[in-house]
């Protein structure tokens, strides 16, 4: 039931109240039990209850529970730091937040100030892409691009402009995948040559999209061609991991998967397990140089740097190696993928089935023929979320995923212990689900 003195994010309809957690399972005040498809919007990377997670915090809590980043140092975010280092060596420094939005708006401020402190300030301006979700953070919110999350912000938002996104099942050029000429990827020229490339500072993107589209994935070659395209422009990169990385798509960082690397890596949500609020950002040496030699980084919130967080974050990325876990990210994703695609094939109202690893999309269309989506005033995504809850199941509906106006998608990314039997028992109670309302 709802309580009258919480204001939730959404007031119309009541969620179950959670009182324990045990693997893949939550639990109510009633003693129901519910199978977790997405991790609390793709944030639980480990699984719940585990008393080594309970025992950091503990003992973090007794040590140093805070640290003031602008008064003191702590010896747990030099260990933290070093963890990310050897998780992610194609970056050298880190600067740690709170969550996803305060990193990818610190990513971006990063990117203005290398350029700022490089003697070209005026080298400012950060592209981004239509259909992606970056945070709600004001800045986030302005160079995202999901049209639903942004319109009751509009007025406030600073425009430095938009790339189409990279979505092959519904190409906004109207061409078909792998036989286009990637003019997705290259519009990315023409929006720094618009915008004047002596004021363009960075381009953020999501390697594989989230909760915007559902799990989409660029196609191969994509990054290829914006990293040339970043490069012949000084534009730096900044890749928006907040979601797919942290071993969520199957390797550290998802963009390794396409060769290419950026300039900045955006990292929040797995990356704590699902145990703390946690975030933080990488960069190369020279992206932090100049702003190093000028000795102040003016972003600092009262959680920088947080001991809790620190402990968290490092032994989040110990158990991820110690217990291989991105082995069975990769096993129990493709089966995943594969059972879907099973599912696919039974179920007239699923068009597509895309993703990486343990970050999977589900599109459901009224005619897969045509791909007509359902009407959005029937919001198929807000009522497969409640059915699911009616029959045991925690689904992550996405809504407007079609130019932010239509479209309804499913986004599952379970703890990276996820087993196979999990999956049947997600595939089951899933397919109940649908047939309950189609």
């Amino acid at each position: 039931m709802k309580n009258n003195h919480v204001l939730y994010f959404d007031n119309h309809y009541t969620t179950p109240v959670m009182v324990r957690g045990e693997g893949p399972y939550l639990y109510d005040e009633e003693g129901r039990k519910y199978l977790e498809t997405c991790g609390g919007s793709i944030s639980n990377s480990l699984a719940y209850g585990r008393e080594d997670m309970a025992d950091v915090l503990g003992n973090q809590a007794r040590t140093l529970s805070f640290a003031y980043n602008a008064h003191m140092d702590s010896s747990i975010q030099h260990e933290a730091a070093d963890a990310l280092a050897k998780a992610f060596p194609a970056f050298d420094r880190f600067f740690f937040c709170s969550g996803g939005s305060e990193a990818t708006e610190i990513a971006t401020k990063i990117a203005r100030l290398h350029f700022y402190h490089s003697g070209r300030p005026e080298k400012n301006k950060i592209i981004g892409r239509w259909m992606s979700y970056h945070g709600y953070t004001e800045g986030a919110l302005a160079y995202g691009g999901h049209p639903t999350r942004r319109k009751e912000f509009i007025e406030i938002l600073r425009e430095d402009g938009h790339i189409p996104p990279a979505y092959c099942y519904r190409c906004w050029y109207s061409k078909e995948c792998k036989s286009c000429n990637m003019e997705c990827a290259y519009a990315l020229e023409e929006a720094i040559l618009k915008a004047g490339p002596e004021t363009v500072a960075a381009f953020i993107a999501e390697p594989v999209v989230g909760t915007a589209l559902s799990g989409v994935p660029a196609p191969d070659g994509y990054f290829k061609i914006i990293r040339e395209i970043c490069d012949k422009y000084d534009v730096l990169l900044i890749t928006d991991e907040v979601m797919c990385g942290t071993g969520r798509t199957g390797t550290m960082s998802c963009i390794e998967q396409y060769g290419v690397g950026p300039d900045i890596i955006a990292l929040a949500k797995s990356l704590g397990g699902g145990y703390f609020p946690v975030g933080a950002v990488g960069m190369k040496e020279e992206v932090a140089a100049p702003i190093i030699d000028n000795g102040i980084f003016p972003v600092l919130h009262t959680w920088t740097g947080s001991p809790m967080a620190c402990a968290v974050i490092k032994k989040t990325l110990d158990i991820i190696h110690s217990e291989d876990l991105l082995a069975n990210v990769n096993k129990v994703g493709t089966y995943f993928m594969d059972q879907l695609r099973n599912l696919q094939q039974r179920c007239p109202y699923i068009g597509d089935v895309r993703g990486k690893g343990m970050m999977i999309g589900v599109e459901f269309v009224k005619d897969k023929e045509t791909k007509e989506p359902f009407p959005p005033e029937m919001k198929l995504g807000e009522k497969l979320y409640q059915k699911g809850i009616d029959n045991g199941l925690i689904l992550m509906e996405c809504m407007g995923i079609d130019h932010g106006k239509q479209g309804d998608a499913l986004l599952f990314g379970p703890c990276f212990e996820f087993t196979e039997e999990h999956v049947d028992e997600t595939i089951e109670l899933l397919e109940k689900t649908i047939k309950d309302l189609l």
